[in-house]
């Protein structure tokens, strides 16, 4: 991409005063209303030009048309919505038109710039939905707006200094508001140069945070992001990663971790809200299942009707909350655990992993040693909640900025749990058998002892015994010092770590 063409973002706290949020929550509230009305106002003019003989017969002539000859059609019905004003200069000219009763009562608040920014957003929702995958073109409903944005910098809205000022327009019946916020100074090297960068564009965001809104300024910068300096490892570094846990080894390290440990107090948290919402909805739908407690399916000709309370919608808000919460702690653990992984090495070996193939359900249906029918579920839930998939995703991103290799090991061929260098033996455990005893005597840690594997492969299908051999003592060392600070960190670990 070109260095004109290429943006980067930078998100600053506001440093907000009780009047100020007042002020900016005021502001929102008339955006989201102004967003409203015009998409109010477009989708009557849009049932109004479906009610037109000419477009009925023209989507008559696009459905009877096959689909390699419809391209015609569709500019006709593209240049035909035109006509009738769908195109983001129409949209900007209801939004502010003489006749409009829209943007005209609040120019005091909201500046013109600022409302035709919000009618580009409405356009790019009807774009999507005329001529994309769009399916329907949503409402806001009441305090769900996250952000408003200015069209370009300086109009309505301006940051110098350190201070941020959000204008008001001119109107006859009120004078004109302006709010000057203070942005909270920059932190790092980063930021700071960062903000040498010019600013093309601003917008306030705000964001739901214990029991009250945060507001942050989003600048968007011309120009490609500044690189952050990091320590570059160099050397072997194995990954063996899981469903919940990755095991690290490198000639300096070995570490056992809990994938997202931060996410784990607030996944607690949406079970016992899912739990609430399940109670609630059975106790407004009793009809829809059956005497054993399973809910019954639609069918073709009865069709399950499915009523919610104010409770259950309530509940449902706070589990969205929470997810939205914990995809946040996800992204950023995971990059600071790709940045630790990449400061220790520059060759980086990990297991070619199928993550949707471990999501699936099985297929088959067994029993276990007591007769017992075997869940089908698999590590469905775990992926969701820990995404080592993502994990594996910023790594490799990560690595291909700063030169680095990530190189993905045939799991197939290679067998890491199953090798032992000492005999050059294959033998396969048991899932529960989470220790590894060698023919030489030694106990290892079964997943440590597969990242010492990959740290050491000689190619994509096996590992390098004499590069084992002459590693191994030192991996020995830093693996029984990792157990040892298991053992004492006083935290409650998953099962898989088989360390008590």
């Amino acid at each position: 991409m070109a260095e004109e063409k290429a943006r980067c973002v930078l998100t600053l706290p506001l440093l907000t005063e009780p009047w100020q949020e007042h002020l900016i929550e005021k502001r929102f509230s008339i955006a989201e209303h102004l967003k409203n009305q015009l998409i109010a106002m477009e989708l009557r003019k849009l049932k109004n030009l479906r009610r037109t003989k000419a477009y009925r017969a023209l989507e008559e002539k696009i459905e009877a048309a096959p689909k390699d000859k419809r391209a015609p059609l569709y500019r006709e019905r593209k240049k035909m919505l035109q006509d009738a004003g769908f195109s983001e200069y129409a949209f900007k000219h209801d939004m502010q038109s003489p006749d409009s009763p829209m943007q005209k009562h609040f120019s005091a608040h909201i500046v013109a710039q600022i409302a035709h920014k919000a009618a580009s957003d409405v356009w790019r929702a009807f774009d999507k939905y005329l001529y994309g995958s769009g399916q329907e073109v949503h409402f806001h409903r009441r305090g769900t707006l996250e952000s408003v944005a200015c069209q370009t910098a300086g109009n309505g809205m301006k940051y110098e200094n350190g201070v941020f000022t959000w204008t008001g327009g001119k109107s006859k019946e009120q004078k004109a508001i302006s709010i000057r916020v203070s942005v909270r100074p920059p932190q790092t090297d980063y930021e700071r140069k960062m903000l040498e960068k010019p600013v093309k564009n601003m917008r306030v965001v705000r964001r739901w945070m214990k029991s009250r809104y945060k507001y942050y300024l989003q600048l968007t910068l011309v120009g490609a992001p500044v690189r952050k300096e990091r320590e570059r490892g160099v050397g072997r570094v194995g990954i063996d990663i899981g469903t919940q846990t990755v095991a690290i080894s490198s000639e300096t390290s070995v570490r056992l971790l809990e994938l997202a440990e931060g996410v784990n107090d607030n996944h607690k948290k949406k079970l016992l809200l899912q739990r609430q919402m399940d109670r609630s909805r059975r106790s407004t739908n009793p009809d829809n299942y059956n005497p054993d407690g399973t809910a019954k399916k639609s069918t073709k000709g009865n069709r399950l009707r499915w009523h919610f309370s104010k409770r259950y919608k309530k509940l449902a808000g706070k589990v969205r909350e929470l997810e939205r919460k914990n995809a946040a702690i996800r992204k950023y653990e995971h990059t600071l655990l790709a940045n630790d992984i990449l400061s220790l090495g520059d060759e980086i070996y990990v297991e070619r992993m199928s993550f949707a193939g471990l999501q699936r359900r099985a297929k088959e249906t067994k029993k276990d040693a007591k007769g017992r029918y075997q869940k089908k579920k698999r590590f469905g839930k775990s992926l969701a909640n820990k995404a080592p998939a993502t994990l594996l995703q910023i790594l490799k991103t990560k690595a291909e900025q700063t030169g680095q290799l990530v190189q993905e090991i045939n799991t197939a061929q290679f067998r890491a749990s199953q090798f032992d260098h000492t005999s050059g033996e294959y033998r396969k455990p048991l899932l529960s058998e989470r220790w590894k005893t060698l023919s030489g005597g030694d106990r290892v840690q079964r997943d440590m002892y597969s990242a010492f594997l990959l740290m050491n492969s000689a190619d994509n299908d096996r590992s390098d015994a004499e590069l084992c051999g002459a590693a191994f003592a030192n991996f020995k060392r830093l693996h029984d010092a990792e157990v040892t600070r298991i053992r004492n960190d006083g935290k409650r670990h998953p099962r898989s770590f088989g360390i008590d």
